[in-house]
């Protein structure tokens, strides 16, 4: 039996076991142990074909009208699932911690880890299928199995909505994903994707550009990209941390994971592509970026970073289909190679900071800026790991972060100088993408010290919370795996440039690949002595704090400091989130919506009076304006068909009419 069907088995097994009448710590036990093990026997096969081994396909019969389904690992495929299935488990480890308080009462976390096992079965489904049913099948998995888990607290009707609302995004991508694969099978006659490759490779045109639209609309809905990210940040406010960082850094790479898989069935792009995803990208990155400094919820903060963070990714895909066009492989493998090392290191420090934040959520119960404060010296755990994953978001090095944003700076700078497919109006393009992309970088620093500063620094802001202390091994545990495999990344890149290279080599495939290796070694080269030099300050700094304040130093005297003639000083004196980024906001009013609830102060001595300022979502506004305004549209068109006017009546017909003939030109062309 191959071992990825028994790996299948095994998590429905698990999952099965699940949703047995036992103990709750029991249900736990087997979905870990279901996941562990599907994981290592998943992994027996996923490794060596990453890794240079031969590809693996097997076929199984199913009924009419479906017929034989086809699958295969490739090293695309291998690439998403060897980090895919062992970031579930950790998941699955990270809610025994957090579910903690629930083993003991009534409710039956069984379904929840089952749920788990069925994400995992998701991967493995969506990443080696080659039958559009199946891929499709996957794809449902994922979305309803993601859904059910971020509504766990379903008593509460903002995550009952923020459920509604990603379920209906989703499925919005779904139906798009669907009228791509219809268009396809229409032409081809054939459920098979290498079928569908064959087409979209002999027949460039107005067809194919429409699939390509299609396509990208319906994997930027999946991976949240602007504007389709509505769903994200409220889905990550309601979603447990484990969930959030599932959702992130796992589940919702398999759009951008398509998106690949679907660049690399179509052959070789029209230039206008890799602009597109450049441009569509840069957007997303741009946008994301800024929603994050305002947010005042961290977990909504981490959820637009998300968008800012694929955008990023896609911005070094475009860069590809840029060097596909062009024929210049140093352009391929570095736009290529840094957009999928980005979907790693990003799956690495978001999972991460978000099992941080799940751990400020445990001993607070808040995650709101504005009310915490002072967190370092009680959870120094939890706040190291946040500074460690916040300066790899930032790109900064020594860790992972900064590895792939440097190989794509590198595909938009030199890669292509001198090619005479690259025009003089290209490079300045590109160059002008490298500065917003910098830009980017800085933003996502500023966001990211706001938050730490915020939550870890200062003092408490809310004496009412609970007193804080360090979260349990469960939850500590998967973080820290997340937290070494960013500094060991970002300290060794050759290790993430060994994971890329099977998958960019098969979007090499058929290009001379000597100028290409050139190029990434070189940009290895680069890599691995700043790598080298800055571990090297870390270690020193750390070796300097160790001999300070560590075992057999001399005991430190403390007192207070000077208070500028304060003796007394209030928490309220300190900055907060707010005031921390107001200044920058401002500068973005007309993309930052900032919403400020006020009370004036009343009285020599006020006590009640305040400032709340929330950064709301411009898009979603602006949705659910237009929704409001078609709701009221339909009243009225209704309202007038029941009047019985055969003249509104004739004119909505011959409109349908037309709408109906120009669809059908548009997809057969004019009549003989």
């Amino acid at each position: 039996m191959n071992a990825l069907i028994l790996a299948v088995l095994i998590l429905m097994l698990g999952a099965g076991l699940c949703l047995l009448p036992l103990r709750n710590g029991l249900r736990a036990a087997m979905g870990l142990a279901s996941q562990a093990l599907a994981t290592l026997v998943a992994c027996s096969v996923i490794v060596p074909v990453l890794l240079g081994g031969a590809e693996i396909a097997w076929e199984m019969p199913w009924a009419y009208p479906i017929g034989e389904l086809h699958f295969r690992l490739d090293a695309l495929g291998a690439f998403f699932l060897s980090w895919s299935l062992p970031m579930t488990f950790l998941g699955s480890v990270y809610a025994v911690g957090y579910l903690r308080k629930y083993f003991d009462g009534p409710r039956h976390l069984g379904v929840h880890f089952a749920l788990l096992n069925m994400v995992a079965v998701s991967f493995l489904l969506v990443y080696t299928g080659e039958h559009a049913v199946t891929f499709l099948f996957g794809w449902e998995i994922a979305a309803l199995a993601a859904w059910l888990l971020v509504i766990w607290d379903y008593s509460n009707q903002k995550v009952r909505f923020a459920g509604f609302n990603y379920l209906v995004s989703t499925h919005i991508g779904l139906i798009f994903l669907v009228a791509a694969v219809m268009i396809l099978y229409t032409r081809t006659g054939s459920w098979f994707l290498d079928d569908f490759g064959d087409w979209l490779r002999q027949n460039p045109g107005t067809l194919r550009n429409t699939v390509f639209l299609l396509l990208v609309t319906s994997f930027g809905l999946k991976s949240a990209f602007f504007p389709f990210h509505s769903w994200l940040p409220r889905a990550h406010a309601a979603a447990p941390a484990h969930v959030s960082a599932l959702m992130s850094g796992v589940i919702h790479k398999a759009g951008l994971y398509a998106l690949v898989r679907f660049l690399l069935l179509s052959g070789k792009p029209d230039e206008w592509m890799g602009w597109f995803l450049i441009a569509f990208s840069l957007v997303s990155a741009l946008i994301g970026g800024l929603y994050t400094v305002g947010q005042r919820d961290l977990k909504r903060l981490l959820g637009y970073s998300s968008t800012e963070n694929v955008g990023i990714a896609g911005i070094g895909f475009g860069i590809g289909c840029l060097g596909l066009s062009w024929d210049v492989p140093a352009l391929v493998a570095l736009g290529f190679g840094g957009g999928l090392l980005h979907v790693l290191n990003h799956a690495f420090f978001k999972c991460q900071l978000f099992y941080a934040a799940g751990c400020v959520y445990q001993v607070k119960h808040v995650v709101d800026l504005e009310r915490l404060g002072g967190l370092f010296k009680p959870m120094p755990i939890t706040a190291l790991s946040f500074l460690i994953g916040g300066l790899a978001i930032s790109g900064l090095p020594p860790f992972n972060g900064f590895a792939s944003e440097f190989m794509i700076y590198a595909g938009l700078f030199g890669s292509h100088a001198g090619h005479p497919s690259v025009g003089i109006w290209a490079t300045l393009s590109l160059g002008l993408v490298a500065a917003a992309l910098a830009f980017v970088g800085a933003v996502s620093a500023l966001s990211i010290t706001r938050a730490f500063g915020v939550i870890f620094l200062g003092t408490a802001r809310d004496s009412g919370l609970p007193e804080a202390q360090e979260a349990n091994r469960w939850m500590l545990i998967p973080m820290g795996v997340h937290a070494l495999g960013t500094v060991v990344l970002g300290v060794v890149p050759v290790l993430g440039f060994a994971l890329v290279a099977g998958p960019t080599a098969l979007l090499l495939h058929g290009m001379p690949d000597v100028v290409a290796t050139d190029m990434l070694q070189a940009t290895l080269a680069t890599l691995t002595r700043i790598g080298a030099i800055s571990a090297g300050l870390v270690l020193a700094v750390a070796l300097v704090l160790w001999l300070r304040f560590g075992r057999g130093a001399a005991a430190v005297s403390c007192n207070a400091t000077w208070g500028c003639g304060y003796e007394v000083p209030n928490t309220r004196m300190q900055y907060s989130g707010a005031s921390f980024s107001t200044d920058f906001a401002e500068r973005f009013r007309n993309i930052l919506v900032l919403v400020k609830r006020r009370k004036a102060p009343v009285g020599y001595f006020p006590r009640d009076s305040y400032v709340i300022t929330d950064c709301v979502d411009a898009v979603e506004r602006r949705l659910y304006s237009v929704i409001g305004q078609g709701d009221d549209t339909a009243s009225e068109i209704s309202q007038k068909m029941q009047e019985d006017d055969p003249r509104f009546a004739f004119s909505l017909g011959l409109a349908a009419l037309v709408l109906i003939a120009a669809l059908v030109l548009l997809v057969e062309g004019a009549l003989p």
